[in-house]
């Protein structure tokens, strides 16, 4: 069952009543002031009536370099994307219990493609929505976990891997500009995703120590992934979305928006 939670919680990346304690968090990313953008990476301009299509094209440049990361822009390597350690606890009726997970890592980010991108300003707010995918994506990892499946008690341990294919994500994001230095800095207010699954494969050993008994377990799983998803998603995208903000303005506070775009 804990190869579940983490399928869930790695989504997420990207992407249950979940509630992770105080030893969770992202990576920590030391940001750099940016001065200049690479001579590669595209610069739009507000006025552009194809200014959607331009943000776009800027994104997908950027997209496949995420495997190797990008110094100039405070991007680390995230292709694989190493979570390390993280502890959960959850109790949603149907699962209750604590799982512990190490040396996570995900793979496949960088394969992502941008489908539509709808950018709008007025004054000094902002919203943009971005619609991308993922034609496939791995996760793999080691857990411990004690929990309560309806009335069956487990205490699995052991390693795990999650195939996702098929993975959309919705975003959408709110904020404010503002002057600094001579620049313009996006703040955000709002982060927001809507991840979905075209399909879900999970593998997990330890989960009980009869591997025959394990292998049921696990068909059970692969058969039933979406109810359990649908059911889990809302509390786990309430954990990584503040992350996700706070990261993200961290990043634009280091990086001039108007070196992305130009204000008319």
């Amino acid at each position: 069952m804990s190869s579940v939670l983490s399928a869930f919680i790695l989504v997420s990346c990207l992407g249950t009543i979940l509630a992770a304690d105080e030893s969770f968090g992202l990576p920590t990313i030391e940001f750099k002031p940016i001065t200049k953008l690479a001579d590669d990476i595209p610069t739009c301009h507000q006025s552009d009536n194809n200014i959607n299509e331009c943000i776009k094209q800027g994104f997908q440049q950027l997209t496949p370099r995420l495997k190797n990361g990008i110094s100039d822009l405070n991007i680390p390597p995230m292709d694989p994307f190493e979570l390390g350690k993280s502890s959960y606890n959850y109790n949603s009726g149907m699962l209750q219990g604590r799982i512990a997970m190490r040396n996570v890592a995900v793979h496949g980010l960088s394969e992502g493609i941008v489908d539509k991108v709808d950018y709008r300003q007025k004054n000094n707010r902002v919203r943009m929505e971005m619609i991308s995918h993922v034609p496939q994506m791995l996760a793999e990892g080691a857990y411990k976990a004690d929990i309560k499946l309806n009335d069956m008690k487990i205490t699995p341990k052991g390693t795990f891997n999650v195939t996702l294919s098929d993975v959309s994500m919705k975003t959408r994001a709110m904020g404010e500009l503002y002057e600094r230095d001579g620049h313009t800095y996006l703040r955000l207010s709002k982060l927001e995703s809507e991840p979905k699954v075209g399909d879900m494969r999970i593998y997990a050993n330890g989960l009980v120590p009869d591997p025959a008994l394990n292998d049921v377990i696990l068909d059970f799983i692969n058969q039933y992934w979406r109810q359990l998803y649908q059911a889990m998603l809302p509390e786990t995208m309430a954990i990584w979305e503040p992350q996700m903000l706070k990261l993200a303005n961290e990043f634009f506070a280091a990086l001039p928006f108007d070196l992305i775009l130009k204000q008319n």
